[in-house]
């Protein structure tokens, strides 16, 4: 392969390629043909693509000061956002999909070598007259300031060489080039006119017949692609394979991951390294990437507050902040206890700091207290060169992109992320001050729109576009997706520009022959681009029928069988063996062992018990979204704590039926601002409106439950958020109850809040719905009188109870005694270790503990 190179790189000839892909692929191919031919070191040879040629032959011009400045892309487009912004702000156009628009618009310009003035005459709507004038007026401030971009540093070294500044080089290759702008011609007749030469990399051999298979779908023919691929490669020779997929900067990720499925069986627990064994030629944008995303999130904390979730992302990214893991996890958890609200840096700390049960906060609490440091240090303006300092000095103080050494791939980022903040010092050029906000709106943009593929040393396999191998040559290519649907490829004329200028300058796309034209290049090119080339497309694509497409029919069709298709690797592991029961068993409890979790573990083991082994003795939770506003068990919490305030000096039913309605009020409002202190303490706005409509909420519930106190037999409240020891059976275990009553006769009342839904202590055949109560019953020594459920919903209090007074009053001691004994033998499996699957509970409450006890697919098997 590239026979060719070496005789075009003799005596310090230039090789130029379309694109920079291409030049690095020819730099390596140059480097490997010395190392074969025995050197041990070689000139690095002269292969550019055309931009980094055109401006490195700048370098050469006699008189440099009379060069204009050159500005880079993001330069550029501050600039067309400039020049257009007073024409769209009344309109609401989308300004960043206008920039885009226009400057791909300019850049077509430039290549096809078409002045202002030809853009204007040939305007036709609002839109290609808008441009036209913006264009000059971007074209003005460039000629004024003698600044040139990108498009037009070609035109530049043209009027160098025309005015003798420059002298163009003996011999030229170029290589790639399958649609060559006017412009490109321009430069060639300028090297000619010098007396250089002009050559062209030898285009490929004629194409050999087309071998056609087809497939079901576009799922099984990349896995066959890939399938085939390691076909290729199973000799062990050290060959180069190339999968064309059309829609491949559309769908990246997903067409990588089929091709994997079929080279690489099992890719997805075999490490990093077999997911790079497909290396894929399109990127994805930087701030897609964890690392850029988390440090664009940290720096916004700079200049704004962050919500409760993006605070969360924060804590839980190891990209930032430093620490142990396990403390940080533990200060997350902390946070999603707290209501959502926007926070400061130093309100976290505070909050934080304020909840402290001996964590260390470490590392963590550091950054939060230089981010608040760098927030008060903040100037109104400055320039973008000092900005861009600033930036990455926070990030380093905030350790990121986190511990240990950087691998290649990330260290490939970690560089363009600071290729991106030399972009944003070198706007002072274009802009020489602005606020913080504004350069990281610069930066957040800058990241959306660089698209980041970084290089990979394997070169076995790889995924490409189909415009991306131009030049290219590979020992086996498989050219996928060739339906009439996408060859030609849907395409479109720039709608800023009018089609009949398009037409006359002979523009891409300006003409439907035009696109067919250099379909069929396209597809030349990649058939010849191989020895082995595989030909394929889809039967069906998204519901509809297709066929192949008819440019194939040029080249001869040999139709063949479909490569079998390897299907899903875990399909072949669910396949493998029948589904074994190994008899094993969970051991029992420990003499020294605790329970954790409260009377519900008991409440889990007589419904599910695997339920409750995994949350009572392995101490897993549930770990619950963060909730926007007040979540339902804070406001619980507040309910619960608010109680507890009223009732704290432990009065009877004669005292709170004594206490004036002033009085009550006056006890309630004490109570609702202890229970509520600590909330608003570091609430911002929307939480504070929300903690007061919450706080009038409960001061009615809090004055009902007082009335219904009231309306009981008379009673001496004995206890409060008592905590109770529990133990029976062998499993130990602490509780707490809300509030447990004492009455004349000396037996007890305990009671249970409840603030969520109503809900009913005895179901209708009279067994208890849930046997917290009892576990409480059990943990006393005192007579009890009666079991009461207190629901405090939103609208009213209702009591529920069973007991003297209540419901089964006839039968109390009896049933009582009963429920306990059920609880005793729960606490006998417990202790023995039941870790049995309730396997007819709904999906909802099995859906948390579904990957540990395997709930769906017990009942598929059942």
């Amino acid at each position: 392969m590239y026979d060719w190179l070496s005789e075009a790189l003799e005596a310090d000839a230039i090789v130029v390629t379309a694109n920079r892909r291409l030049a690095r692929v020819l730099r390596h191919r140059f480097d490997q043909q010395q190392l074969i031919a025995g050197c041990i070191a070689w000139p690095t040879p002269l292969i550019e693509s055309w931009h980094d040629w055109l401006k490195l032959s700048l370098r050469n011009v006699d008189r440099q000061r009379a060069l204009p400045t050159i500005i880079n892309a993001q330069q550029s487009q501050l600039l067309w956002e400039r020049c257009l912004a007073r024409e769209l702000s009344e309109s609401g156009s989308n300004l960043q999909g206008m920039v885009k628009l226009a400057r791909d618009a300019w850049q077509r310009l430039a290549d096809w070598q078409v002045t202002i003035k030809d853009v204007a005459r040939s305007a036709q709507t609002d839109d290609q007259r808008l441009f036209a004038s913006v264009a000059g007026r971007y074209l003005a401030i460039l000629e004024r300031e003698n600044w040139v971009d990108d498009a037009g540093v070609a035109e530049v070294l043209l009027r160098a060489v025309r005015e003798g500044q420059l002298q163009m080089p003996g011999q030229v290759t170029f290589a790639g080039f399958d649609r060559p702008p006017p412009v490109v011609a321009s430069v060639q007749e300028a090297i000619r006119a010098g007396s250089g030469e002009v050559r062209h990399a030898p285009a490929s051999e004629n194409p050999p017949p087309v071998v056609l298979q087809s497939f079901d779908n576009t799922e099984a023919e990349l896995r066959a692609a890939g399938a085939w691929a390691r076909e290729q490669l199973r000799d062990g020779t050290q060959r180069s394979i190339a999968i064309i997929s059309g829609d491949l900067e559309q769908q990246a990720e997903r067409n990588a991951r089929l091709v994997r499925e079929g080279l690489v069986p099992g890719w997805q627990y075999g490490g990093e390294t077999q997911r790079r064994a497909v290396n894929v030629s399109y990127g994805r944008s930087l701030s897609d990437y964890p690392a850029v995303a988390i440090a664009l999130l940290l720096l916004r904390w700079l200049v704004r507050d962050l919500t409760s979730i993006e605070v969360s992302q924060l804590l839980r990214s190891p990209l930032i902040g430093g620490g142990d893991p396990g403390d940080r996890a533990r200060l997350e958890l902390r946070l999603r206890r707290l209501p959502s609200r926007q926070w400061t840096p130093r309100m976290v700390s505070g909050a934080l700091r304020d909840n402290d049960d001996g964590e260390r906060r470490g590392a963590w609490a550091t950054m939060l207290d230089g981010l608040t440091k760098r927030r008060q240090e903040i100037p109104l303006r400055d320039r973008p060169a000092n900005w861009a300092r600033f930036i990455d000095e926070t990030l380093q103080s905030a350790a990121w992109p986190g511990p240990g050494a950087l691998d290649s791939l990330d260290f490939q980022l970690v560089n363009r992320w600071r290729d991106l903040l030399n972009d944003l010092a070198r706007l002072e050029l274009v802009s020489p001050s602005m606020n913080l906000e504004t350069a990281l709106n610069r930066l957040q943009l800058f990241a959306a729109e660089t698209v980041f593929q970084p290089e990979s040393d394997s070169e076995a396999v790889q995924l490409l576009g189909s415009l991306e191998p131009s030049g290219a040559q590979f020992d086996a290519i498989w050219i996928s997706g060739l339906t009439a649907a996408k060859w030609p490829a849907a395409t479109s004329p720039s709608p800023l520009l009018s089609r009949q200028l398009q037409r006359q300058k002979s523009m891409p796309d300006a003409d439907p022959s035009d696109t067919l034209e250099y379909a069929r290049t396209t597809l030349t090119r990649l058939l010849g681009a191989a020895r082995t080339v595989v030909c394929s497309y889809p039967e069906n694509d998204e519901d509809a029928e297709q066929t192949h497409t008819h440019l194939l029919d040029e080249f001869g069709i040999q139709r063949k069988d479909a490569a079998p298709d390897p299907g899903w690797h875990a399909g072949t592991l669910s396949a493998s063996g029948k589904l074994v029961i190994v008899e094993d068993s969970v051991p029992p409890l420990q003499p020294e062992e605790r329970v954790n979790g409260g009377a519900n573990i008991l409440q889990l083991q007589m419904s599910d018990p695997l339920a409750a082994f995994i949350a009572g003795r392995l101490g897993v939770r549930t770990l619950q979204p963060q909730a926007s506003g007040i979540p339902a068990a804070i406001r619980g919490t507040i309910t619960h704590d608010a109680l507890q305030r009223l009732y704290a000096e432990c009065p009877g039913r004669s005292t709170i039926a004594g206490w004036l309605d002033q009085d009550v009020d006056e006890r309630i409002g004490k109570a609702l601002a202890i229970a509520f202190s600590r909330h608003q303490r570091y609430a911002d706005a929307v939480l504070r409106e929300l903690l007061a409509l919450e706080e009038q909420r409960l001061r009615g519930l809090l004055r009902a439950v007082a009335a219904e106190d009231v309306a009981r037999e008379p009673f001496t409240i004995d206890g409060v958020e008592r905590e109770i020891e529990f133990q029976e059976a062998g499993v130990r275990m602490t509780m707490r109850a809300d509030r447990i009553d004492r009455l004349p006769d000396d037996s007890i009342v305990i009671l249970d809040y409840k603030t969520g839904a109503k809900k009913t202590l005895l179901r209708g055949d009279g067994e208890p719905h849930t046997y917290q109560l009892v576990a409480y019953a059990c943990a006393v020594t005192d007579p009890i009188a009666a079991l009461l459920l207190v629901n405090i919903d939103s609208r009213e209090v209702v009591v529920d109870g069973a007991g003297r007074d209540y419901k089964g009053a006839d039968t109390w001691p009896d049933n009582l005694e009963r429920w306990q004994q059920e609880l005793r033998l729960a606490c006998e499996q417990l202790r023995r270790g039941d870790v049995r699957v309730n396997q007819v509970q709904g999906i909802t409450e099995a859906r948390p503990r579904n990957l540990l006890s395997r709930y769906t697919e017990l009942v598929r098997d059942a």
